[in-house]
């Protein structure tokens, strides 16, 4: 989109992934021209100096937490910004939902990337007494997914040791509160902090004071809550900030109408998860805590284009215009204004 708008680009990636960084880098630098692209692999130091450039415009992907900083650093400049965030993207299950359908496309889209994607649900409202048959289906889905899991390499680590220290922390604090942990191990195997892996993770009975609750998992961690009325899985998602993604699954017409017209998020999907960022006519983006500017399609070319105003007068309208507006105004000057505004 920036391309196709006419820019050029500097991109700094991630100081968390440092030998995919260099790797981008040394790419860039191999196919591009600097004045067209040019990237810049580095740790936190550079991460700081990056969003204090008088940039035309910035863009940065990453946490609410950090967006705030770079938001702030932008501003001195008064640099425009597209965030693009994540949060706590919330799925919303029906009375007609297939729990079997629905909990393999959830796990699919928790597993993915080890559940280190924005996009990721991170949450989900069952109808109250599916809990039990949505754990047996999750278990079966994990169990053809991934056999194993420790020395499978499509069965994602963590991006670092922070990372995987974080998660298991928001488990341990979980499960001395009270909460129900359900691991999802088909082959019974070990998991040593060497591998940075978690086994798939459903976490069931939350409450408020757990920080799971409150805090983006990123990782193959799902919290499941139940609900009596559908209008309360709603009430619980909007009084929180507002998701990247909503997710809904089922066939009542009428929910998913009530669903889409009473909460706020990025996207919606019905019936999937993460979809909707593969379908490029559609724009891309969050709302609130979860990001700010629209990207993909149309929208990407509008969201890095300055729209810049360019008029030329003639001869004759400058003389029209002299004579409606010139100095000192006239009692002539007043009746043309006047049928100017009436119209």
């Amino acid at each position: 989109a920036a391309f196709g708008a006419g820019n050029r680009i500097m991109i700094k990636p991630s100081d968390q992934t440092p030998n995919a960084s260099a790797a981008i880098a040394a790419a860039v630098t191999e196919y591009f021209d600097e004045t067209e692209l040019a990237a810049f692999a580095g740790g936190v130091d550079l991460a700081v100096a990056f969003p204090k450039l008088p940039f035309d415009h910035l863009m940065f992907t990453g946490s609410p937490a950090l967006a705030k900083i770079i938001a702030a650093e932008a501003a001195k400049n008064l640099t425009p910004v597209t965030l693009e965030l994540g949060g706590k993207s919330p799925v919303i299950v029906g009375r007609t939902a297939d729990i079997e359908a629905a909990a393999r496309r959830i796990l699919w889209g928790k597993i993915l990337n080890g559940g280190q994607a924005c996009l990721a649900p991170d949450y989900g409202f069952l109808p109250a007494g599916t809990e039990s048959s949505f754990v047996e289906a999750a278990e079966r889905v994990v169990s053809d997914m991934f056999p194993t899991m420790v020395d499978n390499d499509e069965y994602v680590s963590f991006v670092s040791d922070r990372h995987y220290e974080r998660v298991r922390g928001y488990l341990e604090d979980a499960r001395d509160k009270g909460a129900q942990v359900v691991e999802i191990n088909p082959a019974g195997e070990d998991f040593p902090a060497t591998a940075r892996k978690l086994p798939v993770t459903l976490v069931l009975g939350v409450t408020d004071e757990m920080t799971i609750a409150h805090e983006e998992i990123f990782g193959p961690v799902f919290v499941v809550r139940s609900y009596e009325r559908v209008t309360e899985a709603i009430d619980y998602v909007n009084a929180r900030p507002k998701p990247l993604a909503l997710y809904y699954f089922g066939d009542r017409d009428a929910e998913w109408r009530t669903i889409l017209e009473f909460t706020s998020s990025g996207g919606i999907v019905l019936n999937d998860v993460i979809a909707h960022i593969m379908q490029h006519d559609l724009p891309f983006g969050g709302v609130g805590n979860s990001g700010t500017g629209r990207y993909h399609a149309i929208e990407g070319f509008r969201r890095f284009s300055n729209p810049k105003a360019v008029y030329t007068q003639s001869r004759l309208g400058a003389k029209a215009l002299r004579l409606a507006l010139n100095f000192p105004m006239t009692t002539l000057h007043s009746k043309v204004l006047k049928t100017k505004l009436r119209k």
